[in-house]
């Protein structure tokens, strides 16, 4: 005859036969370790990251100000655009890139900048130096500059099809805008106007300042 358990006093609870068990100090340990390992390499990733979002930031605030640039370039009446009243008769400076106005200073670094200069806040918005006779910004304007910006006209353009310079009615601008907030003094190519160097004028490769150039031709009207 199978045996019957006995009755359970009045409140007593029947035990399990299954043992609950927690986690022990070894499993405990490898667990932290690999959340430490996993967690260590995801660190290492944000400053990537953020160089990336900061980059990504600047050319698009680059682009942003080129445009504007180009757009009041398209608006400006051609003969001023390319100073054509001052242009001179013949000679290599008939191709070279000029600043927007021959009579504009120019300097060599941008700690003494020229007229041709302009600045832009961090947003893309235009700081204009209160001294404009010099275009040179105060400490206070200083601070709020993050961008610089050198423009360049070349009144003489090459056609595709051709490889000699036309007539004054395709001018070709360039643009640089420089990433630059700790106001790094920059270079600016050689000033000599030869046709073998057409860059002349233009801002050089320099240490700790990110610079971008744009270009884009604009016919006369």
């Amino acid at each position: 005859m199978t045996p019957v358990n006995p009755p359970l006093p009045s409140g007593a609870f029947r035990a399990s036969s299954t043992e609950s068990r927690a986690f022990s100090l070894i499993e405990v340990v490898l667990a932290v370790g690999v959340v430490a390992f996993a967690f260590v390499a995801i660190m290492g990733l944000i400053p990537a990251g953020m160089s990336q979002f900061r980059q990504a930031i600047d050319t698009s605030v680059c682009a942003q100000i080129a445009q504007r640039i180009i757009n009041e370039s398209q608006e400006t009446d051609f003969t001023t655009l390319i100073d054509e009243k001052n242009l001179p008769t013949a000679g290599a400076d008939d191709f070279a890139l000029r600043t927007p106005t021959v009579a504009a200073s120019t300097a060599s670094t941008a700690s003494v900048p020229g007229k041709c200069i302009r600045y832009f806040d961090e947003q893309g918005m235009e700081v204009i130096p209160a001294a404009t006779t010099t275009n040179t910004p105060t400490q206070t304007e200083m601070k709020r500059i993050t961008y610089m910006v050198n423009t360049r006209v070349i009144p003489k353009s090459v056609m595709p099809s051709a490889s000699t310079y036309h007539d004054y009615h395709l001018a070709t601008l360039t643009i640089q805008v420089a990433y630059n907030p700790g106001n790094v003094p920059i270079t600016l190519s050689s000033a000599t106007p030869t046709s073998t160097d057409p860059t002349r004028r233009l801002w050089v490769s320099t240490a700790g300042v990110s610079i971008i150039t744009y270009c884009a031709q604009i016919a006369r009207n």
